[in-house]
């Protein structure tokens, strides 16, 4: 669990891993159901993280439930709500700027303003964009928009989080295995790459491949977790899996144990949702899964030789007396 900000904001170098300061989530919101913000803001908040919460459209509930009525941001309300966060007076101490799912692409162009000013104002901080733009039916919304999160918000951020579809989208590649993906994530140049439906290695599994960038040298291995796929599983997986990455990251986590615990979190919600019959994800039912989850996960290296064991060899037979 992390510990809250204390009353004037400003924590100290030393305690700023473990310090649970505001997060800007900026995404989609649901009346109904549990993604997009609905999804990120209370996982992280459940957390112990301040939200400062930005809708880019408003639904009464995910596309995949059926036709709703859409409310869409004015382009220029939306832009100078953000222009306002940014003169908020504890915006230097905002540890991340998360953005999901984008209506229109005057969003796009104003969350590039934002994250610039963030970056002025805390160097340190993070930026991270799950690129919410499609999946193997295509594209969820105007290809100018995919373009504008692929030419402008990406390569700001310093975490991005797209599924298998999308990296390859963004890429313009079409890889069917894991060291094509891993190739095309690099050639990104983002610190690190959480890619959500990588290629399992177990059967009937499903997989998430984290990938660091070269920095000095060689790069770090990428790492794998897997764990048995759900049938049907509800909508907002990926942004409950982002946000949980992210929490745990900031809370003090290393980058590998940051992703057993988000896909095991993930694992465990949406189990215990599917056998109880839940139409969406129950976040807030089984939100104590956040914190301790028990599901068991498979972490793997990919690209890591085959490790060597020593043999131990039988103790020589006492020769016999004469």
């Amino acid at each position: 669990m992390t510990d809250f900000m204390p009353r004037d904001g400003k924590p100290t170098k030393s305690e700023a891993p473990f310090v649970a300061r505001p997060i800007i989530i900026i995404s989609s919101h649901v009346m109904a159901g549990a993604v997009g913000n609905r999804a990120a803001a209370f996982t992280l908040e459940r957390m112990g993280f301040p939200v400062w919460e930005v809708p880019t459209v408003i639904m009464p509930w995910h596309p995949g439930h059926g036709p709703s009525t859409i409310q869409k941001i004015d382009p220029a309300l939306f832009a100078s709500s953000l222009e306002d966060l940014a003169r908020h007076p504890e915006f230097a101490s905002v540890s991340a700027i998360y953005s999901g799912y984008l209506g229109s692409l005057e969003q796009v162009e104003a969350i590039a303003a934002l994250v610039d000013s963030y970056k002025q104002a805390n160097p340190d901080g993070l930026y991270f964009c799950d690129p919410v733009i499609g999946d193997k039916e295509g594209l969820y919304m105007k290809e100018a928009i995919a373009v504008a999160i692929r030419d402008q918000l990406i390569p700001r951020a310093d975490i991005i989080s797209p599924n298998r579809f999308e990296l390859n989208w963004l890429t313009g590649s079409e890889e069917s295995n894991n060291n094509g993906l891993i190739e095309q994530a690099r050639k990104l140049g983002r610190k690190t790459t959480l890619i959500t439906s990588a290629f399992a290695l177990m059967r009937n599994a499903i997989a998430n491949l984290l990938i660091h960038a070269e920095e000095t040298g060689k790069p770090p291995l990428p790492i794998m977790c897997e764990h048995p796929a759900i049938p049907n599983p509800q909508n907002g997986t990926g942004d409950m899996m982002a946000s949980l990455f992210l929490g745990h990251k900031l809370s003090g986590a290393s980058d590998e144990l940051a992703l057993k615990k988000a896909s095991s979190g993930v694992l465990e919600v949406v189990t215990r949702s599917a056998n109880m019959g839940y139409r969406d994800l129950e976040v807030a039912r089984f939100s104590d899964r956040f914190h301790t989850p028990m599901a068991m996960v498979n972490m793997r290296q990919i690209g890591a030789g085959p490790q060597l064991t020593a043999v131990r060899r039988p103790p020589k037979k006492p020769e016999p007396l004469n």
